[in-house]
């Protein structure tokens, strides 16, 4: 089957080829075939719209007549050093470390969302007492507590498969709390290829699709891409005041799909996205940006708790 299937729609005086991701089901938009005007779904789908109608009968992508454009070449993944070259900067001295600080390094993976579904489970024996709670959870009931645990069994795979990462050089923090409020980042990852900080979603089953600018799961947008980005963007800047040089972090989305499909039709280029099975290796290939110097100088930043408290670095009071 190919990447794209099509249907005809003539009605109203219209004449219409509607086209549909074959992976995902989702729908990317139309040709009109009276002007030949192709009309995405929405802003996200129109590059993948035009790369549908440059292809020839051969499978080969061709200039777009009917829209006045061509696609543009995607940036091939690269597993070199991050945008901006190794770290070379010199070490300063390790920040002095608070005595009532907390140490982070001792953070099971999904602590945070553990702590969550705890506490959603107190809330409801409460209100329902411990019979009702304990039977919705026998049938499997959608609550909140059951997300928060199955977001943390989530994390908790994905964290074991992070730390075998470890005797390559690399030091990995879970469920790392960023502010004062209850966010937190479900794990950071520093080593060889850089600083990342990773995103687990669990969506069993289901269709992942992915472009630029947005991601789509089982054709419902959500906001993984934003979020991520503002993740990193916020670490970097942590990060850089707590090591006492500029430390780049690059985001990264893992995904656990069970027997559902990842698709990714455009890359991202400043988010990583990988399938949980494989997103391990793909890490560990990654080299040439920080020394192991540098390695142990972020993770001594890293590991303590009032990094992540904006206005408070490790060391301040």
């Amino acid at each position: 089957m190919g990447e794209f299937s099509t249907s005809a729609w003539h009605r109203f005086g219209h004449d219409r080829t509607y086209v549909v991701d074959s992976a995902t089901g989702l729908q990317i938009g139309y040709r009109d075939n009276t002007s030949g005007a192709l009309v995405p779904t929405d802003p996200s789908t129109a590059r993948v719209l035009a790369r549908w109608a440059g292809l020839d009968a051969a499978g080969v992508l061709a200039p777009i007549a009917a829209s006045g454009s061509t696609p543009q070449p995607q940036e091939p993944v690269t597993t070199g050093p991050i945008a901006g070259g190794a770290v070379t900067t010199p070490l300063a001295p390790l920040p002095t470390v608070l005595s009532a600080d907390e140490d982070l390094a001792g953070r099971r993976p999904g602590h945070a969302a553990r702590m969550k579904a705890e506490s959603e489970l107190a809330a409801l024996r409460a209100d329902r007492g411990r019979f009702r709670t304990w039977l919705g959870r026998v049938v499997d009931e959608k609550t909140d507590e059951r997300a928060w645990r199955v977001g943390a069994s989530g994390e908790a795979t994905i964290g074991r498969e992070l730390d075998g990462l470890q005797p390559l050089g690399w030091r990995v923090l879970h469920s790392v709390p960023v502010g004062e409020q209850d966010s937190d980042i479900d794990h950071v990852l520093i080593g060889p290829g850089g600083v990342f900080t990773v995103n687990s979603k669990h969506h069993p089953g289901a269709r992942v699709w992915v472009v630029s600018r947005q991601i789509r799961v089982n054709n419902q947008p959500v906001p993984y891409l934003r979020n991520s980005r503002h993740e990193a963007t916020r670490a970097e800047r942590l990060l850089s005041r707590a090591a006492g040089f500029r430390v780049p972090v690059t985001s990264v989305l893992i995904f656990r799909l069970g027997g559902g499909a990842l698709t990714i039709r455009e890359d991202p280029g400043d988010v990583l996205v990988y399938r949980a099975t494989k997103a391990a290796r793909r890490l560990r290939d990654r080299h040439g940006v920080l020394t192991d110097a540098h390695v142990e100088a972020v993770f001594a930043a890293a590991r303590w708790r009032s990094t992540w408290q904006p206005g408070r670095g490790a060391g301040q009071s």
